[in-house]
């Protein structure tokens, strides 16, 4: 399940394209906390810290507790911005969170033990329809990623959102079906047409000389039989 990360944030006083660009030179990232019914707050947040949780992956589904000015603050982060040149983080939005407040987050898909798969062993390929599921979550149960187990799973075989253990409280968007993850596919084997044998111009000019000269070659041996 997701961890709640600890974070130091500063109340941010001044707005406005230079007050950014202060904030960024000072190593840290211009943010904003909302949600709750609750004021906006522009805050800056440690830009290595930020870059460090964007490179461990799953930023958009951790869980952090915003320390600001003493007072902790249950968020989540709903967008980042990159810069269009260095591609660099210039502007996190967090959303509070409260302890039984539900979100609804994408979360990642992973396929384990393909090697015990007979279907895959065979030559199957895994097709996978669903790189993210989309579920509810309650903001103290969300999930990090769904793990499908492929044990046994022969061509054919379909893996399915049910096939995976949700926490109480965790359920997909999609309520009105068992709907597919994955599947085991027979392999496609593509047969390329045989090359077909082509005369080039040159070596079809290099025959015409070689028929001509041969014709020439008998005629000048019947004159010389004649005479």
């Amino acid at each position: 399940m997701a961890k709640e990360t600890n974070i130091e944030a500063v109340i941010r006083d001044e707005s406005g394209k230079s007050a950014v660009k202060k904030v960024i030179a000072s190593g840290k990232i211009p943010s904003i906390l909302y949600g709750l019914d609750e004021k906006p707050i522009n805050i800056a947040v440690d830009k290595i810290f930020i870059q460090k949780e964007l490179n461990a992956g799953g930023f958009l589904t951790k869980i952090f507790n915003l320390n600001i000015e003493g007072k902790k603050n249950l968020a989540i982060p709903r967008d980042i911005q990159f810069h269009p040149l260095s591609d660099q983080p210039i502007h996190v939005d967090f959303l509070r969170l409260s302890e039984d407040s539900k979100i609804t987050l994408d979360i990642p898909t992973r396929f384990i033990n393909e090697e015990a798969s007979p279907g895959l062993k065979r030559g199957g390929v895994l097709n996978v329809n669903r790189r993210t599921v989309q579920l509810n979550c309650p903001a103290n149960s969300i999930p990090e990623e769904l793990v499908f187990d492929l044990t046994g799973l022969e061509i054919g075989d379909t893996i399915r959102i049910s096939m995976v253990n949700l926490d109480e409280g965790v359920q997909p968007t999609i309520t009105d079906r068992d709907f597919t993850v994955a599947s085991v596919a027979a392999p496609t084997v593509v047969k390329e047409p045989e090359p077909q044998a082509e005369v080039a111009e040159g070596d079809e000019a290099a025959e015409g000389d070689s028929d001509t000269k041969s014709t020439e070659t008998e005629q000048d041996s019947k004159e010389e039989d004649k005479s």
